[in-house]
């Protein structure tokens, strides 16, 4: 007979000190104050015979060298593989310089430290494993992400156009509506453990852009705990957002709030689904368990002599002066070109990439817990990816994990990269994979799930 199911649930502080580098943009930006703590959240789930630990970080990414230096540490702390332990990044753009990032340095003192503290997460969590069950559920909410991706009068494609702006004639594609849960509570008196919420909404912004947070991922963590009690450590993974946020272009929803205010209406939003799917659940005591790591192997963007002898014309004058160019001014741009004011940060991403090897690889991994899966995937995912993964899973439900044991950026479809161009496409250390990246990756998935 299949032992119950023990789990725990943990917290590790990982905000950075003042002064840090902030990414998410394509200008470095510098801590000038803390809105809300970051934090590595972490859920362990043990069947008696197998353990998996899930660990959620208030990071914009997680490089594969900082996941794999803590899954060592769990590995050789806590016993647990690092085949049944996901780490991955809410993709929040308030955190820290956790890698080199469109203009922004790695703060390697940083990424040299938080890899302990996301793996004392996991500890913390397995020192209080109790007797749990799990519950799983999966509700639509159409209503607050849009695709930020928009065709454009003059044949272009665009993202963040502008809103009601006068040359849209639509959306690239669709978005995925789809919240999937996970509720973990103590058998012996029903008290809550963890909350898990799985969407796709890339993130959605503060007040202050130079002041640290934890945006609408955090306030859902904080809101469940409200609604739940302390005892509650809630997790929200992105879900294959990488064109995907909360601002309608067309106008025709049109928002009162912004900023904070903003995020906790939306993260209400979530948790509200999650307070009335919770009643519902059919809730488990044993589970089968298991995880499983294999290596994406992909071609990264070609960089070209002439695209280096370009970059170096473009440093070689003040930011913002190198101007003669219609189209481009790279060999990888289709479509819209490049802005004057950000040439000078792709013709650094040309030299960055030129230095990388030109075939590549990255983790992908699948979780089991029971009838449901976590997959997990080294990027920010378009949406038709990660709805493509989904409808050929038997998993229920199946969680769509983007940002997760390592980071190559935007993995974009063949359509955007070859027809429709535009800012995820371009060529960067935050968008390295080729064609054929998505749909290779489509078909390593589908195989792990079998």
């Amino acid at each position: 007979m299949p032992a119950t199911l023990k789990a725990g649930s943990a917290t590790a502080n990982i905000t950075p000190p003042l002064g840090t580098r902030i990414p998410g943009g394509f200008r470095p930006r510098y801590a000038e104050n803390v809105d809300d703590e970051l934090f590595a959240k972490a859920v362990v789930i043990d069947n008696g015979t197998t353990r998996i630990a899930i660990v959620t970080c208030d990071l914009i990414a997680i490089p594969e060298k900082v996941a794999n230096a803590a899954k060592a540490r769990i590995a050789d702390r806590c016993d647990i593989p690092p085949a049944h332990v996901m780490i991955n990044a809410t993709h929040t753009h308030t955190a820290v310089a956790i890698a080199d990032l469109l203009g922004v340095d790695e703060d390697t003192e940083y990424t040299e430290w938080v890899p302990l503290k996301i793996a004392d997460a996991v500890e913390l969590a397995v020192w209080r494993r109790k007797p749990a069950r799990i519950g799983f559920a999966s509700v639509d909410e159409e209503r607050i992400t849009f695709n930020r991706r928009w065709h454009m009068r003059d044949g272009t494609v665009r993202f963040n156009p502008g809103i009601e702006h006068p040359d849209l004639v639509k959306p690239t594609g669709t978005i995925d509506p789809e919240v999937a849960m996970m509720f973990v509570e103590a058998t012996d008196d029903g008290t809550p453990i963890s909350a898990v919420a799985n969407f796709s909404l890339h993130y959605i912004g503060t007040d202050n852009s130079n002041a640290l947070s934890a945006d609408y991922f955090g306030h859902f963590d904080r809101l469940m705990r409200h609604y739940l009690g302390d005892t509650c450590i809630s997790l929200l993974w992105n879900a294959a957002s990488g064109q995907i946020n909360n601002t309608d272009f067309s106008g025709r929803t049109k928002w009162t709030a912004s900023g904070h205010q903003q995020a906790v209406k939306m993260a209400n939003v979530l948790a509200g689904h999650f307070i009335v799917e919770k009643q519902l659940m059919e809730m488990h005591e044993t589970l089968d368990l298991s995880g499983d790591l294999a290596t994406l192997t992909f071609q990264r963007k070609q960089i070209t002599a002439e695209d280096l002898k370009i970059a170096e014309q473009v440093l070689s004058v003040p930011q913002g002066a190198y101007d003669a160019y219609e189209t481009g001014p790279f060999s990888w741009v289709v479509g819209e070109r490049i802005p004057n004011a950000l040439v000078d940060v792709y013709a650094r991403e040309c030299q960055r990439l030129a230095k990388l090897p030109t075939q590549m690889t990255a983790p992908v991994q699948v979780i089991r817990l029971g009838a449901a899966a976590i997959v997990a995937l080294p990027g920010e995912v378009f949406v038709e990816t990660g709805m493509n993964i989904k409808s050929r899973s038997d998993a229920n439900p199946t969680f769509l994990v983007s940002l997760a044991n390592g980071y190559i950026g935007y993995i974009c479809t063949d359509k955007a990269l070859i027809e429709e161009g535009g800012y995820e496409t371009w060529a960067a250390k935050s968008s390295l994979p080729d064609v054929g990246t998505a749909l290779t990756m489509e078909t390593l998935v589908a195989s792990m799930l079998v």
